[in-house]
């Protein structure tokens, strides 16, 4: 067993006897002079590395001018000190390019691992130790830190041949399990696939394989069963659009909360998603905006050409438990009439050829993409009979119940190894565990 020591750094507790500690600034140099290049590499840090930017597509912030970016070389070692509560995180370059002065950029000095403190620093991240050192606005806005904090923030000292060893034990473990999770991924893929494509043949076809088709003379819809009919969705549904509630309003949490673009996925809720609430009184003043079980929210906005919008969801009493939901600008809601099953045409939003019919009234800029609600009244859909719509939702529950149960086993199993995954990381760079 080999002998501990106190290292003082309190979230790493104790490590070898033989390691110690240093300032970031002992070990690496910052790299802060300005690129000056004509037609450089752009360079962006994503939680997956350290990639090459395609700004001939003006997607996300285009700079003037990249003459003041930082150069990088293979080997650097770069860093996200911004928004420290969600997660940013850190990656070696593997590229030569430039990169926003926003980053840290770290050049290792002699006798250091690059691929070692690469591991440390993502530790950190993980347990926000980085954290209790930001400032900014507020936590959860751009909650930054300072380049000098980060030069004199405490590290693990060892030998250069242990660090290499114990980089490279990581380097093979990690690969390993990033296989096994790229493999439950695909799983997962080709599950949702096949769940869209139950979906898709139910609520295109209905239930019974030797039923007629006809044209249905809509372009979108193709053929459907020869008793079915074709209806406007202004005809099914009445709609409500979303207040502009201001966010001044904002209130301190109660039982009164605003959904937002960002609170509504394809079928289900995500009320934790940077919730937002209102007082009393002003839901009392937009009551009109409540939203009620049994109707059928969907988002309006989101980024042009890429579809990554218009999640539907049916909302269901269990969302609604113990608070009130009211709806923002850009989140719209179908109310279904007394012949519709909101349930069926939750499901048949969700297919493809009924979204291509939506999105061919897709306005907006360059970037931001909308859907109008007089533009989505106008879209046609199928119209079985009400008790046809009901086997068909029922079928579906049924059906999807049971491939979200496998889906579920599977993200079950993705969290247990990306949590093993990082636990791992701690234990070799604290030198808890020998390798």
């Amino acid at each position: 067993m080999r002998e501990m020591k106190a290292s003082g750094i309190e979230w790493i507790g104790e490590i070898p006897a033989d390691w110690s500690t240093e300032r970031v600034k002992h070990i690496f140099t910052r790299k802060n002079e300005k690129a000056m290049q004509e037609n450089p590499t752009i360079l962006s840090l994503a939680r997956d590395g350290v990639k090459v930017r395609d700004i001939s597509n003006n997607e996300g912030q285009i700079a003037e001018s990249y003459y003041n970016y930082n150069p990088v070389e293979e080997g650097d070692l770069l860093l996200n000190p911004m928004d420290l509560y969600s997660g940013a995180n850190c990656s070696i370059s593997k590229v030569q390019g430039v990169i926003s002065p926003a980053y840290i950029n770290l050049k290792a000095n002699a006798g250091v691992s690059p691929a070692f403190y690469d591991y440390y620093f993502k530790v950190q991240y993980w347990l926000m130790a980085f954290f209790s050192y930001g400032k900014g606005v507020s936590y959860d806005n751009r909650w930054t830190l300072s380049v000098e904090t980060l030069m004199n923030y405490p590290v693990v000292a060892l030998s250069h041949e242990e660090q290499c060893k114990r980089a490279d034990y990581l380097d093979c473990k990690c690969s390993q399990i990033d296989t096994i999770i790229a493999r439950q991924q695909e799983v997962i893929e080709k599950l949702k696939a096949y769940k869209l494509s139950v979906i898709t043949e139910a609520v295109t076809k209905g239930l019974n394989p030797d039923v007629s088709m006809k044209d249905s003379g809509d372009s979108f819809i193709g053929v459907m069963p020869e008793h079915w009919n074709v209806a406007k969705l202004g005809m099914l549904f009445d709609f409500l659009g979303g207040y502009a509630y201001n966010s001044d309003s904002y209130t301190s949490e109660s039982d009164n909360q605003v959904i937002r673009i960002g609170n509504v996925k394809s079928g289900y809720m995500a009320l934790e998603n940077n919730p937002v609430y209102i007082s009393d009184e002003i839901a009392s003043a937009t009551d009109k905006f409540r939203i009620s079980p049994g109707s059928i929210l969907f988002t309006m906005t989101g980024t042009k050409g890429k579809r990554d919008y218009f999640f539907t969801h049916l909302v269901a009493e269990k969302d609604c438990k113990g608070k009130k939901l009211f709806l923002n600008q850009r989140v719209g809601c179908f109310i279904p009439k007394e012949s519709i099953d909101a349930g069926y045409y939750n499901y048949l939003l969700k297919e493809n050829r009924i979204l291509d019919a939506i999105f061919v009234y897709e306005t907006g800029t360059a970037n931001q993409g909308n859907l109008g609600i007089e533009s989505i009244r106008r879209t046609k859909v199928q119209l079985p009979s009400k008790d046809e719509q009901v086997k068909i939702r029922e079928y579906l529950d049924n059906r999807c119940a049971k491939i979200e149960g496998l889906l579920t086993r599977k993200n079950e199993i993705i969290c247990r190894l990306m949590a093993y995954k990082k636990s791992l990381i701690y234990e070799v760079v604290t030198g808890k565990k020998e390798v």
